[in-house]
C-alpha cells in the first residue's frame, strides 16, 4: 500500500505560508523591539527611512508570500511587492551607510 501523496501545489501553499509566517514575526520583532540600527545624526526624510523602513520591507514580505501563499504560486502581484521591498531595502542601506 502507498501513503496517498500531497498535492504540489498544497507544498507550495504551506512553504509560502510559512515564508509570511516567518517575515510576520520578523514585522513585529521590528515594529515591538525595534531592528537595532541607530543613526542619531539621521534627520528628517532620511531619518523616516531609517526608523521605519527595515520595518516596512519586512511587511511588503509579508504581504508578498501571504499572496503567493493564496494564488497558490508566485505570482506577478506577489512579485512586484518583492521588488518594491528590495528597492526600499536598498533605500534604507543608503539612508544607514551612505546618505550623509
Amino acid at each position: 500500500m502507498s501513503t496517498p501523496q500531497q498535492h504540489p501545489q498544497s507544498r507550495v501553499r504551506v512553504l509560502y505560508s510559512l515564508a509570511a509566517a516567518a517575515s510576520l514575526v520578523v514585522a513585529v520583532i521590528f515594529v515591538t523591539i525595534g531592528d537595532g540600527v541607530d543613526v542619531p545624526e539621521a534627520t528628517g526624510l532620511r531619518a523616516i527611512i531609517v526608523d521605519g523602513g527595515h520595518t516596512a520591507v519586512w511587511v511588503l514580505l509579508t504581504i508578498a508570500f501571504a499572496i503567493a501563499a493564496v494564488r497558490g504560486s508566485w505570482v506577478r502581484a506577489a512579485g512586484a511587492i518583492a521588488v518594491a521591498a528590495g528597492v526600499l531595502y536598498a533605500l534604507f542601506l543608503v539612508a544607514v551607510f551612505l546618505w550623509r
